[in-house]
């Protein structure tokens, strides 16, 4: 995403939040490597309990409308390797609101990402 998003929209007005913990067998904060994600409107996090992957797991019921296409959700408990794209309208109370899409794996749902991110920044933000 580093660069086919980030580099590709280097003036759109966002931030990222990348929150990282232990999922499968090989990751590990000691094995993880910040340099992934560079740019400077990227923050980064470890979040070694999962409180963020368990709190959105349940809300994916919810949200289930806005999953992107090609991206797979089976109601686990720890939402991962996931990302949820917010407008600037949203507003963060007790739920969350004002998501635009979501999709897992990021793999998977890298081109609705995509697409989200030419109509939000379009050719204004582009790198010519």
């Amino acid at each position: 995403m580093q660069t086919q998003l980030l580099d590709k929209y280097p003036t759109a007005n966002l931030v990222v939040y990348a929150v990282w913990f232990n999922m499968m067998p090989a990751d590990s904060r000691a094995k993880w490597k910040p340099t992934l994600l560079t740019d400077s409107r990227v923050v980064h996090r470890w979040d070694e309990a999962k409180t963020i992957g368990r709190w959105f797991a349940p809300q994916t019921r919810a949200m289930r409308p806005l999953l992107s296409r090609r991206s797979a959700w089976s109601d686990g408990d720890v939402l991962w390797d996931a990302y949820l794209l917010y407008g600037t309208d949203a507003m963060w109370n007790e739920t969350p609101s004002g998501l635009i899409r979501w999709g897992r794996t990021i793999v998977a749902g890298k081109d609705a990402l995509k697409d989200e991110f030419e109509r939000l920044f379009g050719n204004a933000s582009r790198r010519r």
